[in-house]
């Protein structure tokens, strides 16, 4: 830390302490502190209990002094108290230091009427590093000298808050044109019955008019929308984000009203609204109207703002792109209504130069259009999936994956996507220099811009400050943040990155306000995309490698793998794309870098769309069960397979029996109409003697993979009941046959036996003599 020329170097009080008086005289240019011994300091203390008034408002330009008691006995987090300027962070000689400091009371117990004092810092915050320490400080840090004592208005109530307005005269601040121009630290200390009951920290800029090399500013807005597990966002939800208060209205406000500001559209937004045909809300149809007129530079994120760096993370040699969105079109949404000029054709986003400024892009030549097909009224014109995706992009180059998450391996899958630039945090960085350096680097693959992470947070604070004072602390310790690069390196001029969350972009409502009044800093102006595209890189800089959590890797490459299983499955259907299209959407979807911030609900989801999967890539079945007896040596076995699709499907049956028992004939092709079932014949042929097999019947596509497990078929084999059968039959017919042939013959030596028998013992009988 570096002190100015009129700073002497103070011991630190410690909390213990606050009771030392340290009496502080302001003459001009000089500061006189006067020497107490430790018995001197506990006599004044006493003294200062004893007899001191109630608490006024003292000039500063006088001799103040400052009686805190004992330490806060509160707990630290229950009382709060913020200091800030109050209209501008910028402070020049001969002007009053006006502030605004702000106290919430969140104990139980009212805090009765005490006071607040003001100091100033000892040492001019020269680094990033002492502004930090200064606003987050330790316990025994000292405060500085005090400027000006103010009491409170009256009793602050348990859960309510107040705010004091101090102003500090220009001849009490104590500094000229001598002290050089940066951030200063100042202090608020509430006290009440001589406790200590907060302290907060701000700071301001002193200016005193040498000159400035100022920082030049890019900002980053992401127009996003909440995750979703679907890969296209619903009228409904359209409509209510695209309405006058609704979240893209909103950042669509911000982004327009800081118009160097360069804007990350996720184009599921874009594509969302266009594949609703004449479907699609009004508002969302102005919506898009406006966001084509906006002078920002833009460029997109990918799809559903899946993040880039974990699909590299878990093993996708290039970055995932929808690739159809025809299953989504309702044809009878894209008539051509009467009187309707043909549709002008729309410029491929690969058209686009990859970096240049959005004005280059609107004026370089382009190619000569091929001529537009006439289209009649009532025609219907279904538009391509480049149609529902293009846009005038100022860049397609650029990649922004979740920050701090970029792995080396991971640079090389973006850039063999298109990606030459991808956007990094400061996580991602090793810097060797003390000096903030430009936000371009020089990565293995190409170009790096890497987010300044401590100036992003305070920016991002500012912007979803709730309340003015909140706002106003937030702001000045970015406007601080950007003095401090400006005036710790005069002769190198710098451009850095910041950029806004996309996991809570519904929060951020005082961007505009804030971007407009750092861009009114002297010391920062604001620059567009190709300023940071153009900047020197950074020589001190290196990429540092970083990996995403080993859980989340893991289930996104369950993800990845399920797709690919979903596009194998679908070449069984007439027209795949029904399967494989809203499967890579609602893929892009879960990867969704907003899901970071909602790991146990991203599990869920992960984990019901894998279920989903699992059932659709199960619809197609083997109905048919055992146990079944077959008899006989050849035989057509019937199996039933069923399709629970929409969609006829063309699948090949295989069947392996457990041993040798049966043969089976050839694999067989069959074509299952849509929701019904079909039965098959497969040939069986009995080899070996009888006993148990089990038929594995398992369903192919016509590519030859498999469709689920094998469906198991208990068959009981009697190949040799045939002969069997046969013989008896035969011995049957000879015995019917030989059994009436025998009666036969056994009747008729029965007639003949019964015919001599009876010639044998008849008596003779004489001749009848004839009447006279």
């Amino acid at each position: 830390m570096v002190a100015d020329s009129d700073s002497a170097h103070r011991p630190a009080l410690s909390a213990a302490a606050c009771s030392a008086v340290r009496p502080a005289r302001r003459r001009q240019k000089r500061r006189i502190r006067r020497p107490f011994t430790a018995v001197l300091v506990g006599f004044l203390t006493l003294a200062s209990l004893i007899f001191a008034p109630t608490p006024s408002l003292r000039p500063a330009s006088a001799q103040t002094e400052m009686g805190t008691a004992s330490s806060a006995t509160t707990p630290a987090d229950t009382v709060g108290i913020t200091v800030s300027p109050r209209d501008s962070s910028e402070l020049s000689p001969g002007q009053d230091l006006l502030l605004t400091v702000a106290v919430h009371n969140n104990t139980d117990a009212d805090i009765p009427v005490g006071r607040v004092d003001v100091y100033l810092a000892d040492l001019a915050l020269t680094t990033r590093a002492a502004l930090d320490s200064w606003l987050r400080p330790s316990a025994d840090t000292n405060s500085g000298d005090q400027l000006v004592s103010v009491p409170t208005a009256g009793i602050i109530p348990a859960g309510a808050g107040t705010t004091v307005s101090v102003t500090v005269p220009a001849e009490s601040v104590g500094l000229t044109d001598q002290n050089a121009w940066g951030a200063r630290g100042i202090a608020a200390i509430l006290s009440a019955d001589d406790v200590v009951r907060a302290e907060g920290r701000g700071t301001f800029v002193w200016s005193q008019g040498s000159a400035i090399t100022p920082v030049a500013l890019t900002t980053i807005l992401p127009i996003t929308t909440p995750a979703s597990a679907t890969g296209l966002i619903t009228a409904k939800a359209l409509e209510s984000y695209t309405s006058s208060v609704g979240l893209l209205s909103r950042q669509l406000d911000a982004a327009i009203d800081a118009p160097t500001a360069t804007i990350a559209i996720d184009p599921q937004i874009i594509a969302s609204i266009r594949v609703l045909g004449t479907a699609a809300p009004a508002s969302a149809l102005a919506w898009l109207d406006r966001l084509a007129g906006a002078s920002n530079d833009i460029f997109p994120l990918s799809y559903a703002d899946a993040d880039i760096a974990v699909q590299a993370q878990a093993g996708a040699p290039t970055l995932l792109a929808p690739t159809s969105f025809d299953p989504a079109i309702d044809a009878s949404l894209f008539v051509v209504p009467p009187s309707t000029p043909a549709p002008e054709t729309t410029t491929d986003p690969t058209d686009v130069p990859s970096v240049t400024s959005r004005t280059k892009a609107q004026t370089s030549p382009s190619p000569t259009p091929s001529p537009t097909p006439t289209v009649e009224p009532g025609q219907t014109v279904i538009p391509s999936t480049s149609d529902l995706l293009a846009w005038n992009y100022t860049s397609t180059a650029i990649g922004w994956p979740a920050a701090g998450q970029v792995a080396r391996s991971d640079l090389d899958v973006f850039a063999a996507s298109g990606l030459t630039t991808t956007i990094l945090s400061s996580g991602n960085v090793e810097q060797s220099d003390v000096f903030t350096p430009n936000t371009a680097v020089t990565l293995p693959t190409g170009l790096g811009l890497v987010s300044d992470s401590p100036l992003s947070a305070a920016i991002r604070a500012a912007a979803e400050a709730t309340t003015d004072e909140e706002w106003r602390v937030n702001v000045t310790e970015a406007a601080s943040l950007l003095a401090i690069v400006s005036a710790e390196n005069p002769d190198s001029a710098r451009t850095l990155l910041v950029t806004f969350d996309r996991s809570s972009p519904a929060t951020a409502t005082r961007i505009g306000q804030t971007l407009t009044a750092l861009d009114g800093a002297a010391w920062s102006t604001a620059a567009s995309l190709q300023s940071a595209l153009a900047a020197t890189p950074a020589t001190t800089v290196t990429f540092q490698a970083e990996a995403i959590d080993g859980s989340r890797v893991t289930l996104a490459r369950s993800l990845l793998e399920r797709e690919g299983a979903l596009a194998e499955f679908a070449t069984i259907l007439a027209d795949p794309v029904a399967i494989t299209a809203p499967a890579r959407l609602d893929l892009l979807a879960l990867l969704d870098t907003t899901w970071t911030a909602q790991t146990s609900v991203w599990e869920d989801q992960v984990r019901a769309s894998l279920a989903a999967s699992f059932d659709l890539m199960h619809a197609v079945t083997v109905t048919t069960r055992g146990p079944i007896i077959v008899v006989g040596s050849k035989v057509d076995l019937r199996i039933t397979l069923n399709n629970a699709l929409d969609q006829a499907v063309t699948v090949r049956t295989e069947i392996v029996p457990s041993n040798g028992r049966l043969v089976v004939g050839e694999t067989l092709e069959t074509i299952i109409q849509p929701n019904s079932a079909q039965a098959v014949s497969v040939p069986l042929s009995a080899a070996v003697g009888n006993g148990d097999v089990v038929l594995r019947v398992t369903l192919f596509t016509l590519n030859g993979t498999p469709l689920g497990q094998p469906a198991p078929i208990d068959v009981s084999v009697r190949a040799d009941w045939e002969g069997v059968g046969a013989t008896i039959f035969a011995i049957l017919v000879i015995g019917f046959f030989g059994f009436g042939i025998w009666r036969n013959i056994v009747g008729r030596r029965r007639e003949r036996a019964a015919e001599a028998s009876a010639a044998a013992v008849e008596p003779a009988i004489p001749a009848a003599e004839p009447d006279v």
